[in-house]
């Protein structure tokens, strides 16, 4: 009997699962999937993208020919809405405010890239219009700006022009503070300390590779011996320096994120910068140096930091086509002193769309990434004005034959029914008595009587102790939990408490486990909306995203996204 259950035990998986086998050995590559969104108005690139008043919006750039647009549009309700801006805020910056409003600046006078400008304005969400503010320092396009913990607002870098590290208010308008060591395009602006930042960049205003060397916003520059190995690649236009956060402004904490190609042999990686110190942060393996069928990666990987989920996410397409790969770095391991768990996305656009290789790409609540317009080709004079969000929760399952998982079910409760009975007939022969324990004299009766028996005196039953050790414990946390775990846990054996289970709870062990674990799910789904799927599944106690997503779906009928968005 043991023989053929095992025997059928292996069959159900080699029929039930081969996919699962292939998906490991192919290292766990998980597919994105695409939601494309209504065309923009204008095919725009080099424009600011943030999500403010819960609503994506593009501002400014350049369109087709190579000409500035001064126009900003936001997503609601399935549609683009254009509102006209005062400036045209091509290569310009942003910064999103505690008021969730958007302060842009700078940008090319004219078009096809020419001149600089002092144009600063102020979006508001609410309202969706713009405001004039007061002008920068100087002229400036390419700049970069950024908002440190005490509401001082740092601009630096040009563009072909003379560079200058100033203070911006929106009261007064732009001071320069000090020369910079270094003229600089797209700098990093990087708070180190409760009044002091980092600025630092490996492209000149010229066009030229700096040497490492950081600029302090206070005090006298220094070099960072790293970035002779490490170069950090420029960020992309519109990017918010708070997409590179990772610290706790509130206790003084500051921490920064940064992409970065090693110069030897172009193996991407991420620099972390905590005050002044420079490391690379440690990962359980490579970032990916070619995509996974060979393809030539863009050079300038794009990084998103999830500080409340203690993840990064890591950008990189494949030029010339609508592949897109992204990495999660699970930085919050490394930052214990571990190395941080990769997962790798791919996706591919639909409609023979083909992605960005130069974009601004947005964080949005869930892990979502939004990918709006950007350059696609090799020139600035073809603007996309596609839109994307990429989803990282799993896509559905495919058609699974859960009628054979049923019948080696009902095959198996049959083969432990009839070891039970030859256990009880044993005990019988030996001893002249029917063996009775405590699961078979109160197995008929129901949660209330077995409840009551325990608090007169009577032994506990089994399953008050199992959910003793569910419900106390929350052994539903431990992931891989096996019956003969809790066997162990109770001093019993595994076919006692699957029979438990079975007769009692009316339900197969996994279900009864996986009931506890979907309503922690669930009430994390609900209490914490904007919360990671990967996540929930972990604190949950699942294996991993797809066993949850199959969970769910089976007992709900619906994906987590759909019970959310029906609640």
């Amino acid at each position: 009997m043991k023989h053929l259950c095992t025997i059928t035990f292996a069959v159900l998986l080699a029929v039930c699962f081969p996919a699962v086998a292939g998906s490991q050995a192919a290292g766990d590559v998980r597919r994105m999937a695409v939601e494309r969104l209504p065309d923009l108005n204008v095919p725009r690139s080099a424009h600011v993208a943030a999500c403010v008043g819960g609503e994506l919006t593009v501002i400014g750039g350049h369109t087709t020919g190579f000409v500035p647009t001064a126009t900003a549009e936001y997503y609601r309700d399935g549609a683009w809405y254009l509102v006209e801006t005062l400036f045209p805020h091509d290569f310009g910056f942003g910064v999103v405010l505690p008021t969730e409003q958007v302060l842009v600046g700078g940008g090319c006078a004219e078009a096809f890239g020419v001149g600089r400008t002092l144009g600063v304005e102020l979006y508001s969400p609410k309202t969706h219009d713009f405001a004039p503010l007061p002008i920068l320092d100087r002229r400036r396009t390419r700049a970069s700006a950024a908002r440190l913990s005490d509401g001082t607002l740092i601009v630096a870098g040009n563009w072909f022009a003379e560079d200058a590290v100033a203070i911006y208010s929106p009261e007064s308008g732009g001071e320069a503070l000090r020369e910079p060591t270094r003229q600089r395009v797209n700098p990093y602006i990087l708070q180190s300390t409760s009044d002091n930042a980092l600025i630092l960049s490996s492209s000149g205003a010229q066009g030229d590779t700096l040497d490492p060397v950081a600029d302090r916003l206070r005090g006298d520059p220094f070099e960072v011996p790293l970035l002779e190995e490490w170069d950090n690649v420029l960020r992309g236009d519109g990017q918010q320096m708070s997409q590179f956060f990772i610290g706790d402004e509130t206790v003084g904490g500051y921490a920064w994120l940064l992409p970065a190609i090693r110069k030897a042999d172009g193996q991407p990686g991420v620099i972390k910068v905590v005050g002044e110190d420079f490391s690379v942060l440690e990962t359980e393996h490579p970032l990916l140096a070619e995509g996974l069928d060979g393809e030539a990666l863009s050079p300038f990987p794009i990084l998103l930091a999830d500080k409340a989920h203690a993840c990064a996410w890591l950008v990189q397409v494949v030029a010339g086509s609508g592949r897109i790969y992204v990495t999660r770095i699970d930085y919050g391991v490394a930052l214990r002193g571990g190395r941080a768990p990769l997962t790798i996305y791919r996706a591919d656009l639909p409609d023979g769309c083909q992605v960005p290789v130069e974009m601004s790409p947005v964080l949005l609540p869930g892990g979502r990434i939004a990918i709006v317009g950007g350059r696609t080709g090799l020139d600035e004079y073809h603007p996309s004005a596609a839109a994307f969000i990429l989803h990282t929760e799993p896509l559905p399952p495919k058609a699974f034959p859960w009628w054979l998982v049923v019948a080696g079910a009902l095959l198996a409760g049959g083969v432990a029914y009839m070891l039970r009975r030859r256990s009880l007939d044993s005990a019988r022969d030996d001893s002249g008595l029917e063996a009775r324990d405590d699961e078979t004299r109160y197995s008929g009766l129901d949660p209330e009587s077995r409840d009551a028996g325990s608090q007169s005196g009577e032994p506990a039953t089994l399953l008050s102790r199992i959910v003793s050790l569910m419900e106390k414990d929350e052994l539903w946390r431990q992931k891989g939990l096996k019956v003969s775990d809790l066997a162990t846990r109770l001093g019993t054996n595994a076919t006692y408490i699957s029979a438990c289970i079975n007769g009692q709870a009316g339900k197969s062990f996994p279900e009864f486990l996986n009931d506890y674990r979907l309503r922690h799910a669930q009430k994390l789904m609900a209490e914490q909306p904007d919360r990671l799927l990967a996540d929930i599944a972990d604190e949950s106690g699942f294996s991993n995203e797809q066993s949850f997503f199959r969970s769910f779906k089976a007992r709900t009928g619906l994906t987590p996204q759909e019970w959310k968005a029906s609640r």
